[in-house]
């Protein structure tokens, strides 16, 4: 008898120190993984909401996933696919075998790779929510959470395009007063589009469109952005010569801290709704 009651009084404090560990308030994260030669960056916020932005180009993500989320936590509310790169999307597909997605963002181009159409398949056999987006669109989520699509400018739904990257979903995370600016795989030509239609660009953190390439990260975007952080995506070694020694000399001149994933491993931030704190 003595043994049960022991038994008893361990599994009520198990149960006990567990709630309390759900109520515990969490902080705002901001995680810009180190996945190689591709990107992918997890939100989580104060609800306990998780959203994540592209996959990266493999397996590597569950592992990155498996550290940064609660052991008990196999839910991502809203996966975001800038564009079907398999840089960016092959992570996303091994995400989608093993948690379970509440909605996912894309835009609806037409692209026929063994892995979209995998991931599309996918998507199909679970039966999760998938919503196509284009600029103007807000996605507001709980404790005073936003999601700001601002490209595409038109709906690309079943259109085909010879390059991808300038198909790439740009949105702005807005927490509070803090803001991240997520460019995707976006060229020149779409920065300069986002600017002639005057949205409102400006942000704290930048993720760096196309992981540093030249064809990126205009100096007229960046003072636009006029952001505190960069955060470059990159794989080290990577064989496109990313990030191109110009665009880092630019951000270096223009923005107070340039990240790199392929030098500082993952990037993460917290934010108090009023400023970022992080590395």
């Amino acid at each position: 008898m003595k043994r049960w009651y022991k038994w008893i009084l361990i599994s009520i404090l198990l149960v006990a120190v567990y709630l309390i560990w759900s109520a515990w308030p969490r902080p705002f994260q901001l995680t810009f993984f180190d996945v190689g030669q591709g990107d992918a960056a997890l939100i989580q916020t104060k609800a306990g909401q998780t959203i994540l932005i592209d996959g990266g180009p493999d397996r590597k993500i569950l592992q990155k996933l498996g550290k940064s989320l609660p052991w008990d936590k196999r839910t991502i509310d809203v996966v975001i696919l800038s564009h079907p790169h398999a840089d960016h999307l092959s992570g996303l597909i091994e995400v989608l075998k093993r948690y379970q997605v509440q909605q996912i963002l894309t835009t609806g181009v037409l692209h026929t790779t063994p892995e979209y159409l995998a991931f599309l398949q996918l998507i199909k056999d679970k039966h999760i929510p998938i919503q196509t987006v284009q600029a103007g669109q807000v996605f507001n989520l709980a404790g005073d959470v936003k999601i700001d699509i601002l490209w595409p400018n038109f709906s690309l739904v079943g259109q085909r395009f010879e390059d991808l990257n300038t198909t790439s979903i740009v949105n702005k995370v807005t927490f509070g007063k803090t803001t991240v600016l997520f460019m995707g795989d976006s060229p020149i030509d779409s920065e300069h589009a986002l600017l002639q239609a005057g949205l409102d660009v400006r942000a704290q953190i930048l993720k760096v469109g196309h992981h540093g390439s030249r064809n990126s990260s205009s100096e007229e975007f960046v003072k636009d952005v006029s952001p505190q952080m960069a955060i470059i995506s990159v794989g080290e070694g990577n064989s496109f010569g990313h990030p191109h020694s110009d665009v880092v000399n630019k951000l270096t001149g223009l923005v107070p801290k340039v990240f790199r994933t392929d030098k500082d491993g993952d990037v993460n931030f917290v934010s108090d709704g009023d400023k970022w704190i992080g590395k």
